[in-house]
């Protein structure tokens, strides 16, 4: 097999083979790619590289187009993978201290315990932990808490203000089940009480003590420590670990097997009341005021309010062992465990005011700075989890149908430029979808984000707030693909909104960064604008007629009426679009300058033309 007549060499052809038989009777071809080298190497060595019909002759090969390509590198690309999710419904939950107000770590892990929840039809529970009452805690983060959840449309099932099966689901209110949990721990042995002080700390604390209990404490019998407790000496309830604890690994669904971290012997170990632990020491469960640490309550509350998936950041993969520990002793299952990557900055530095250009908070992202919520999801959504499509540009909807627990390792790179791009797009498609269905609800928010910040910028005396609105519809509509936020916008579009002659550039300018231009006057540009102007305050008598296209249509008209000036000039047209730019807008972009126009009136275009 050394040649084939019918063989066509036409570059524009696709790399792959097809019988000619087949492709005459218009049957089910099969197309396989290779390079024509391959194909002659396979002929020679006897073997068939593609499915062809017994009565088909060498001369019957052809070459297939490649407009008739059955498969293309983007449709492989956006085959669905596998989703990595559980079999059952999955019950999520998130779990803030009302510390401080919501920022954009905490709504992540939110957002990531709501879709998951969402994607399996299963429940998201919010639980507010403030069983810390020696923190400072801040008297209106929980009430803020619900209103930044609620704009972000992370909806809960259960809830301290909507109730549910599981509650109470403010654990300040739990102190009773914590307590009857304790007891169990110290009945069946798990656990020990530590009469240990902080003096008696103190006094100890350059000798290492594995336990970390100074005193010894697990070595006194039930009968004794429960005397002491009698006769009111305070105590902590300790646990008791695992023997092999420091053999033993844990399951993560990101980071696979976690170990306990090892600590040094030399390093002396003070009692602490806030249940944390490096290393196989006896964690604190119950501190000296009966209060539960934060481990062991959290560790009761998902496993009585039946959570299933624990998605959580990864600061809290080093207590991963405490809590098995803790399920370990009670006999219980544990939940699945997920830790994402922490959110940090291009310096890899944690996230902090300090090394952000944007507020952290959620509050004052939407409110300082405009961020909308679709936007914010999707930013969050896209720092640590691997988006399956090949759009960045998700809504909820989106999110849900998509979202599995394949996350990236390692941590997540904040870029706000990102967020911006992403909300140019959102809105975008938003306002698109406002056109087609005739409805401004899609872009309700926008408009009103809009019209405050043209009231905050520009203070003078407006139309009524329902006036303006409208006009700030009309804006938005006509620059629709340049929206980021509402300063940015205003800023962008501030001619609409308010005309200042000290920033209008001469007449003369207009042709200064061109040469083509400059034989065109500031004059002879005039005299048509006037003509068109008179033609477009006829026009605009006609009802149902487009504004931006009877600006357009006067514009159009009375330069082809200026015949002379065409056959002179053939650039008149541009000279005109880029003299009323300069003039109009301050010789910023935007939109088309027949909508400029349109949007502006017949009237004040006028008045800043100066006609």
């Amino acid at each position: 097999m050394k040649s084939f007549p019918s063989l066509r060499s036409d570059t524009t052809l696709a790399r792959q083979w097809v019988c000619l038989q087949c492709r005459t009777r218009q049957t089910q071809r099969t197309a396989i790619s290779f390079s024509k080298n391959a194909f002659f190497s396979n002929a020679k060595a006897g073997r068939r590289p593609l499915s062809i019909c017994a009565q088909s002759r060498k001369s019957d090969i052809t070459l297939r187009p490649k407009t008739q390509r059955r498969f293309s590198t983007t449709s492989s690309r956006e085959t669905p993978r596998k989703a990595v999710l559980p079999d059952a419904p999955a019950r999520t939950r998130f779990a803030p201290s009302p510390t401080g107000y919501l920022h954009i770590g905490g709504l992540r892990t939110a957002l990531f315990s709501y879709l998951l929840a969402k994607r399996t039809g299963g429940q998201f529970i919010l639980r507010i932990e403030d069983t810390d009452q020696q923190k400072r805690l801040v008297h209106d983060a929980e009430a803020r808490l619900y209103e930044d959840l609620r704009w972000a449309g992370t909806e809960w099932d259960e809830g301290p203000s909507t109730g549910g099966p599981y509650g109470p689901y403010r654990q300040s209110e739990r102190n009773a089940i914590y307590q009857d949990h304790a007891a169990r721990l110290l009945a069946d042995g798990s656990a020990y009480r530590c009469f240990c002080t902080q003096q008696s700390s103190a006094a100890t604390s350059g000798s290492y003590v594995t336990s970390g209990c100074h005193q010894n404490c697990s070595s006194l019998s039930i009968a004794q420590s429960q005397e002491k407790a009698h006769h009111g000496q305070a105590f902590t309830v300790r646990l008791h670990p695992p023997a092999d604890a420091h053999k033993r690994t844990y399951p993560d669904l990101v980071y696979g097997k976690i170990q306990r971290l090892k600590r040094s012997p030399a390093a002396p170990q003070v009692a602490s009341e806030d249940g944390a632990s490096d290393g196989a020491s006896d964690s604190i469960l119950m501190k000296s005021d009966g209060t539960p640490t934060y481990h062991f309550a959290n560790v009761i509350d998902d496993h009585l309010m039946n959570i299933t998936h624990v998605i959580r950041g990864s600061e809290w993969m080093a207590s991963t062992p405490l809590h098995y520990d803790i399920y370990s002793a009670f006999q219980w299952e544990p939940p699945q465990f997920a830790h994402v990557g922490l959110l940090v900055d291009k310096n890899q530095a944690k996230l902090s005011k300090r090394n952000q250009d944007l507020d952290l908070d959620v509050r004052s992202m939407r409110e300082a700075h405009g961020v909308l919520p679709y936007s914010l999801n999707n930013f969050l959504a896209l720092l640590g989890w691997s988006n399956p499509n090949q759009s960045d540009r998700m809504s909820m909807e989106s999110l849900i149908k998509n979202f599995d627990l394949k996350f990236t390792r390692g941590n997540a790179m904040v870029r706000t430029e990102k967020l911006w791009y992403l909300q140019k797009q959102h809105v975008a498609v938003r306002c698109e979808l406002a056109v087609e269905t005739k409805s401004l609800r899609p872009i309700e928010p926008v408009v009103h984000q809009v019209a405050a910040e043209v009231r905050r910028v520009f203070p003078q005396p407006h139309a009524s707030p329902d006036a303006l609105a409208a006009y700030c519809t009309e804006v938005l509509l006509a620059d629709r693909n340049s929206y980021t936020n509402a300063p940015h916008f205003v800023e962008r579009n501030k001619y609409f909104f308010h005309f200042d002659p000290s920033l209008q550039p001469a007449r003369e300018e207009y042709s200064k960064d061109s040469s083509r231009f400059k034989a065109i006057t500031p004059d002879m540009l005039d005299d048509v604008l006037r003509n068109a102007l008179a033609d477009l305050r006829t026009r605009q008598q006609t009802a149902g007629d487009d504004t931006a296209v009877r600006t357009m249509e006067s514009l159009h008209a009375t330069v082809d009426e200026s015949e002379e000036l065409l056959r002179r000039y053939k650039t008149f047209s541009a000279a005109l679009m880029r003299y009323l730019r300069y003039r109009l807008c301050y010789k910023l972009p935007g939109p088309k300058i027949g909508l400029v126009m349109a949007l502006l009136g017949p009237e004040e275009c006028a008045r800043r033309l100066q006609l």
